[in-house]
């Protein structure tokens, strides 16, 4: 679902498959992803970014939210409000960020971390 005034530069992709397999007798099996995604009013997501569909629920972009290019976000994640994201930044399944959040070029986060509001993340962390 998108909001108003949203932005997606070429080569976005909202909602395809998370990344969700489980290793049972040496072979990968996929887990199906039925959730959605949902991104709020005045997003804009630079050329190339991408936002999983959730496992079960919703993967979230908040409003007012900005990406440079190629950022990714993980399944079931929360983008908090009015976060801003340089390139290639890349947030694993099931991140929350608080409001106001900056994260500079090449952020990963790991899955299931939460970060507060107002926090900002140095490019490469």
């Amino acid at each position: 679902m998108l909001g108003d005034r949203v932005t997606l530069h070429a080569g976005c992709v909202i909602g395809q498959d998370g990344f969700g397999y489980a290793t049972h007798a040496g072979a990968h099996h996929k887990i199906p992803q039925s959730g959605n995604a949902v991104v709020e009013d005045d997003v804009e997501l630079g050329a190339g970014c991408s936002v999983d569909r959730a496992t079960v629920g919703s993967t979230v972009i908040g409003k007012g939210t900005k990406f440079s290019n190629a950022v990714t976000i993980g399944h079931g994640t929360k983008v908090g409000p009015h976060n801003l994201y340089v390139a290639q930044v890349g947030l694993a399944g099931s991140v929350q960020t608080g409001s106001y959040v900056v994260m500079g070029g090449q952020v990963g986060v790991a899955g299931h971390l939460k970060i507060g509001n107002n926090i900002k993340v140095a490019a490469t962390s």
